[in-house]
């Protein structure tokens, strides 16, 4: 949106809406001089206000051009800030481009044409072993409804049959599977990173590059990333960088720069998170290892409320440490009985942690690992078409951001909704054990009417509207989780952002 003000230059007093909470807003591009935001107001602790700009001063180049921003108070108090802003050459018609829409944290890729495509990642890390072992495994992973391709490197070197790869990467490319290519064991060496990107960068398919996999976990040296990474944008600017954090905090500020995108392996089922059943040892805030760093599990705290404790952690991290927003995506524990955890996640575990990852911010689902029990690849597959639909969850997800909705009569209920106009898409996650005693109560603020339930994506039935406000159902036993559509009218609801 193009907020334009009746602001003149050098002048403040005769903007639209001048008082103690606007801010006039001017944003110049710094190599041309020009204003490409001359006159414009935000309010004081205002998010996602959107301005329309034109690049025509921009000059296509691989080097940041530097964008300048002042606000300006009533009382004359001004704040100033900078960044880079890439304005970048056109790329080969025959590439994909994948850009990360900061807004939102979602990704939007243009193959094949001017158009941009938004991508809700919704899928596995996949065994190459298990899709050599079957010509038609490619196939039939698609069919499941998943949308990534990310294989996991094995053995020595890079780890590929790279003609085989290319092999998968063609078909890939037929059946609508975007590549998420993964280096963890090359990442740090810059001969095998070129010989890669090189050979990869300008696949209609590609959406992005996997470097370090756990590299807090194994101690890499905190500044590798950040090396792979400006390294890798030297040779292919056109497509994001991701890597997996397993730890609450060792060296987070070091390993998340040298990232676009933070995925999250919060694996709290079945472990013992105060000793450590692999090792036999202890586990506490200094020592040990029990497969769920810093997790906490006892009857007042289930185990899968450790994944919504990571996600607002490394929110907080990031606002307390001043560092750029950057999209987070859920690695769900979807593997069998192994090692730390003693057991393997139900259906309804498995469900419930994707719902609590995006409940608090998460903008991609990769579960850990394909191939795995038949009953988790139904309900992942089953789930797919709620993500994936056109007028889905991950629609929903791509355009809003999500915002806690208030809970009463039962703790351990989780619940979020994303608003997009005069309908809410509603999420709400039962993760403890416990039966839900009486009514669960969804409660909306003032400034939304609830219309009525158009539709229960997910979960059991049993919802009604009270008042207006309020969506409630009666008491429910062990973990389930619920996916609604609502409709309403009014301004957004008292409600707050994840």
């Amino acid at each position: 949106m193009n907020d334009q003000s009746d602001l003149h230059a050098g002048t403040i007093q005769a903007a639209k809406g001048n008082d103690d909470q606007t801010l006039f807003v001017k944003v110049t591009h710094r190599e041309s001089g020009i204003e490409i935001i001359p006159h414009a107001t935000v309010r004081f602790n205002e998010t996602g206000k959107e301005f329309v700009f034109s690049t025509e001063t921009f000059d296509a180049s691989h080097a940041p051009q530097t964008v300048t921003l002042e606000l300006t108070h009533a009382d004359g108090r001004m704040f100033r800030a900078a960044t880079g802003l890439y304005y970048l050459p056109k790329p080969r018609p025959t590439q994909s481009i994948t850009r990360i829409d900061s807004l939102h944290g979602v990704l939007l890729v243009r193959s094949n044409g001017p158009t941009w495509e938004t991508i809700f990642p919704y899928s596995f890390y996949l065994s190459g072993a298990w899709l050599a072992s079957d010509p038609g495994n490619l196939k039939r992973f698609k069919d499941l409804g998943f949308n990534v391709l990310h294989i996991v490197p094995g053995g020595a070197g890079i780890g590929y049959d790279l003609d085989q790869l290319d092999t998968w990467f063609d078909e890939a490319e037929k059946s609508g599977l975007w590549i998420m290519y993964d280096m963890r064991g090359t990442y740090q060496n810059t001969g095998y990173v070129r010989s890669q990107v090189e050979r990869y960068k300008t696949r209609r398919n590609m959406l992005l590059y996997y470097t370090a996999d756990e590299p807090d976990g194994h101690e890499d040296d905190p500044d590798a990333p950040s090396k792979s990474y400006a390294f890798i944008k030297s040779l292919d600017p056109y497509h994001p960088i991701s890597l997996c954090l397993n730890c609450q905090n060792y060296y987070f500020q070091k390993y998340s720069a040298g990232t676009d995108i933070i995925l999250a392996d919060v694996y709290p089922i079945g472990t013992n998170t105060s000793h450590s059943t692999k090792y036999q040892t202890p586990c506490n805030d200094t020592y040990g290892d029990c497969g769920c760093d810093n997790c906490i599990t006892n009857p007042t705290s289930p185990a899968l409320a450790n994944i919504p404790s990571r996600l607002k952690l490394w929110s907080s991290f990031r606002a307390q440490l001043g560092l750029p927003h950057k999209p987070i995506w859920s690695v769900p524990q979807a593997f069998t009985q192994q090692d730390f955890w003693t057991r393997t996640p139900s259906p309804q575990e498995i469900v419930a942690m994707i719902l609590l990852s995006l409940n608090h911010g998460a903008k991609g689902v990769v579960m850990w690992l394909f191939p795995t029990a038949g009953e988790i690849v139904g309900v992942a597959s089953k789930f797919s078409k709620i993500v994936l639909a056109r007028e889905g969850l991950g629609a929903f997800v791509s355009v809003a951001q999500a915002m806690a909705v208030p809970v009463s009569g039962a703790e351990s209920v989780d619940a979020a909704m994303w608003r997009v106009g005069n309908r809410m898409m509603v999420t709400a996650v039962h993760a403890g054990e416990e039966r839900v005693q009486g009514e669960i109560r969804l409660e909306f603020g003032k400034g939304v009417k609830i219309k009525g339930l158009r539709d229960v994506l997910w979960g059991s039935g049993g919802w009604e509207v009270e008042n207006e406000r309020v969506l409630m159902r009666t008491n429910r036993d062990g973990v389930e989780s619920w996916v609604l559509v609502v409709d309403v009218e009014g301004e957004d609801g008292d409600v707050a952002m994840i």
